[in-house]
């Protein structure tokens, strides 16, 4: 779960930068869906295709590592520090083994509108069911990288994080 860093930005303008932006910057920036202030959802990368929303080379400051303890955890080889210095091993990302869902923050803050949590809430209930996904999977890009504040109101109030995974939950039941 993300938040779209530029606050105020609208799908077209989150899309437009993952399109145009980033190979101009020449670094890789996408998502598989990101959903709008009105909580519409837009599917813009296949589920199957991995999309390049939380792949990392920086330190996670706690763990001192590439990826925290909790990525080490739920994604394994995908987030083994080992397999991504060692030139003769295949590289790995959990970028290959996560689905990316941006969401339009109002603020500076991070504030979602309701719509788009609603939305976002749906949504993940959906693929939990899809994929077979287990609610304690479900994660924030801080919970990856552990440097990022992102999504910003979750990192700064987790307890609306933990209302989030609540309601999906309930959902997935």
């Amino acid at each position: 779960m993300h938040w779209t860093g530029p606050y105020g930005h609208t799908t077209k303008q989150i899309w437009d930068y993952f399109e145009n932006d980033c190979p101009k910057e020449k670094h890789y920036s996408s998502a598989h869906y990101i959903i709008d202030f009105t909580g519409e959802t837009f599917h813009v990368i296949p589920d199957t295709e991995m999309a390049y929303h939380c792949g990392s080379s920086l330190i996670d400051p706690k763990s001192e590592v590439i990826y925290t303890d909790w990525a080490r955890e739920k994604f394994g080889q995908y987030a083994n520090i080992e397999r991504y210095n060692n030139p003769n091993k295949i590289k790995s990302s959990p970028n290959q083994v996560t689905i990316g869902i941006e969401m339009c923050a109002i603020d500076s803050v991070g504030t979602f509108r309701d719509a788009t949590i609603s939305s976002a809430i749906e949504l993940v209930i959906s693929l939990c069911k899809k994929f077979n996904i287990r609610e304690d999977s479900v994660g924030t890009h801080n919970m990856v990288v552990g440097w990022k504040d992102c999504p910003r109101l979750w990192v700064n109030k987790p307890t609306l994080f933990n209302a989030f995974i609540e309601d999906i939950k309930r959902g997935v039941k």
